[in-house]
């Protein structure tokens, strides 16, 4: 069996645009040129033909999630496993001053490293935290399609955040992996074992 997996990071905010380090406890909403991204982006992912779409809690992937569902007519499941990385002491400051305070933990964040997955802001998240998060979810998706609904195929849209997104793209051996507001990136589950396929959009 076979299962699509098209991760979407949620259109832009205000604090992507003001370069604000942004993480779980950051609830704001898609600015007008995010929303208007997400709508361009509908467009594109209405010829997948997305079965489900899973979202993490925070508002701007919710958001972005629903207008997907709008164009594409595919039903939206809510779930916190998907919410951005908690950066502890990091949450809300100016990207520059992270970088300024924490170099080697913030550097760690934008270029993810297999062997230094317990990389963490202090009262924060690490990278296998996340991992031991999603993947378990995303297990529990392939299960539902093998023993209910027995499909050989499935295509599943993820809608979550640059931090969850890039550490699972490096688990998979992606190199310094990036991801912008909008962008999908395809990871397929196929005999017992997830891979990276490429970014789509």
């Amino acid at each position: 069996m076979r299962t699509d997996f098209y991760f979407i990071r949620h259109g832009q905010t205000d604090n992507n645009a003001l370069n604000v380090w942004q993480g779980k406890d950051s609830n704001a909403a898609l600015n007008e040129k995010g929303i208007n991204q997400v709508k361009i982006l509908a467009e594109k992912l209405d010829e997948l033909h997305i079965e489900r779409l899973y979202t993490s809690n925070l508002r701007r992937a919710e958001q972005t999630a629903r207008l997907i569902s709008i164009r594409c007519d595919v039903p939206v499941y809510v779930n916190t496993e998907l919410r951005e990385v908690d950066y502890g002491v990091a949450e809300g400051l100016p990207v520059e001053n992270v970088f300024k305070m924490y170099p080697s933990v913030a550097q760690l964040w934008y270029n993810p490293n297999p062997q230094r997955f317990d990389n963490h802001f202090e009262e924060g998240e690490s990278h296998l935290d996340v991992l031991n998060r999603v993947f378990p979810l995303l297990d529990n998706i392939i299960r539902f399609q093998r023993q209910k609904l027995q499909m050989p195929e499935w295509r599943i849209g993820i809608v979550s955040h640059a931090g969850v997104i890039s550490t699972i793209m490096a688990a998979l051996g992606v190199k310094n992996p990036k991801i912008s507001n909008c962008e999908v990136v395809h990871i397929v589950h196929d005999d017992d074992y997830y891979h990276f396929n490429g970014k789509l959009f």
